[in-house]
């Protein structure tokens, strides 16, 4: 596989995972060190648009897959959308696709996820994980944030499915995107937002599993996770824009760094949403981190 140039924004792949059919974008050669890059919400793997080509002309093989309800992955409507359910998609997704060692890279519930991917005793054992990266994570009881709550409220109403209409999701995002951004006129270009609601303007199922995610986001899955991150003995990072109105570094970032006291800080002048804004700056951080 050739390496991506900086500029592009890769078509999706899909891969059959168990039950799912799970939406990732992939940069790089299989012969370099890989990376999964973990989204968070409302975002799907666009989030990592610029990040993951300037990774891969760093040296690495990056992949960005995609959660359950909010991305291009689907499966069936029952499965379990918590943030566990999700680390159980990502681990057989690298089990089944990365098939090596990688760094395990998670933004916003991302970072939830990744929390419990390597702290879970049965996950723990199945993530080849070598160094991990959390960025404006969600963290403890730390979350659902207030904008999230009001969509966690209208989810669970009754006649959910009739509310959540492809204009109604699409305003959701863009509010939601645009609130954890320094400059949204700028960053949310026609692309990116054509990429994060196309398909819930298009396909009724994904909007059902946006509705089953909004209900299962339950920080009691972080409150237990977070305090084991204490127990990662191998290199991690913390790397929080400045001026994140979500999960600002003042709190959630230094709940987690008082956890985790042996991991590298790094801070950006940048919003919540930086890997779509500070692109270079996350890939000049994450490579002085990984090969100082």
């Amino acid at each position: 596989m050739s390496v991506a140039n900086a500029s592009e924004m890769p078509g999706r792949q899909y891969a059959d995972v168990g039950d799912f059919k799970v939406a990732y974008r992939e940069w790089g050669s299989p012969d370099d060190p890989a990376v999964m890059l973990l989204h968070g919400i409302p975002m799907n793997s666009v989030l990592f648009s610029k990040v993951g080509p300037l990774l891969a002309a760093q040296g690495y093989h990056v992949f960005a897959p995609g959660q359950l309800g909010l991305s291009y992955t689907d499966g069936p409507l029952d499965a379990d959308h918590s943030l566990k359910g999700q680390a159980d998609i990502m681990t057989a997704f690298a089990e089944q696709v990365i098939q090596a060692p990688f760094i395990l890279f998670g933004h916003d519930l991302g970072g939830g996820i990744a929390q419990i991917m390597v702290t879970d005793p049965e996950l723990q054992q199945r993530n080849d994980v070598t160094k991990v990266v959390i960025g404006n994570s969600a963290v403890l009881d730390l979350w659902p944030v207030p904008k999230a709550n009001a969509a966690i409220a209208l989810a669970n109403e009754p006649d959910a499915d009739t509310i959540f209409t492809p204009d109604t999701v699409r305003e959701m995002v863009k509010t939601f995107s645009s609130a954890g951004l320094l400059a949204p006129e700028e960053t949310l270009t026609d692309e990116i937002l054509d990429d994060l609601y196309g398909n819930y303007a298009d396909n009724d199922s994904t909007r059902r599993h946006f509705i089953e995610y909004l209900k299962a986001m339950d920080n009691s899955l972080t409150v237990d996770a977070s305090p084991k991150m204490v127990m990662w003995n191998r290199p991690a990072m913390l790397l929080w824009g400045v001026h994140d109105p979500f999960q600002p570094p003042y709190v959630s970032g230094v709940a987690l760094a008082r956890i985790m006291p042996h991991a590298t800080w790094e801070h950006l002048d940048a919003s919540h949403y930086y890997p779509l804004e500070r692109p270079q700056e996350v890939v000049d951080a994450f490579v002085r981190w990984d090969r100082d």
